[in-house]
């Protein structure tokens, strides 16, 4: 690291957390290169790793992006889909998000009837995938925080569940603990294949994985 970023660091008035979090953030390889090749955020590469390893993009052409601010994994679906005629990408935030050329963007909370329904609108029928990058936001409290996760990706598979196609796919974060094991019984009803994965762009001291459910089983409820 640059030595007068390191003393502007240490002279500053911010707390030992808040100059760690630069550091880090100064050093780390993910965030230069999301810098340089024109990602919002680091956590595209989680996503290009993601679909590296199991192909979750192949032949499909619409997603559904929860929780997608800033727009990182919405510009890597994009990217993706974009020779695909007929793409579309939808990303779903309670935060602004600035536009991205491709992305129809909804603003509002995912527990709102009235999202859903401009969802459906938008998507005019079902979709190819599901993506949720969808965090809480930190409270301090280590199992505060891993419940509200938790909560956080059932509600991502439940909107999986409603507007998946047939043999469509699902992405989740997961923070590691209570009710894991119960919301992977759960998506082996809705998939016919599971696995989990901690992308190398992942920080090592986080306890996020990533729930991929592949090859949607559609379900008629009527």
């Amino acid at each position: 690291m640059n030595s007068r970023i390191k003393q502007k660091i240490k002279k500053g008035s911010r707390t030992v957390s808040s100059r760690r979090w630069l550091e880090r953030q100064l050093n780390d390889p993910y965030v230069k290169a999301a810098k340089d090749h024109g990602f919002r955020s680091r956590a595209a590469y989680k996503l290009l790793e993601i679909d590296e390893k199991f192909k979750i993009f192949n032949n499909k052409t619409s997603v559904l992006d929860l929780g997608g601010a800033p727009g990182g994994w919405s510009q890597v679906a994009v990217k993706k889909n974009s020779k695909i005629k007929n793409h579309k990408v939808i990303a779903v935030d309670i935060q602004d998000m600035e536009p991205i050329y491709g992305v129809n963007f909804i603003k509002g909370n995912i527990l709102d009837n009235d999202i859903i329904e401009n969802i459906q609108v938008v998507l005019d029928g079902k979709v190819d995938i599901v993506l949720s990058d969808m965090a809480p936001s930190a409270s301090g409290h280590r199992t505060t925080d891993q419940t509200r996760a938790i909560l956080l990706a059932e509600m991502a598979l439940n909107i999986a569940v409603y507007f998946l196609n047939d043999k469509g796919n699902f992405c989740c974060k997961l923070i590691r603990g209570k009710g894991e094991e119960e919301l992977v019984k759960n998506m082996r009803k809705h998939f016919k294949i599971i696995k989990r994965f901690k992308p190398a762009s992942s920080r090592k001291d986080s306890s996020e994985i990533f729930l991929i459910g592949l090859n949607f089983i559609h379900q008629d409820l009527a």
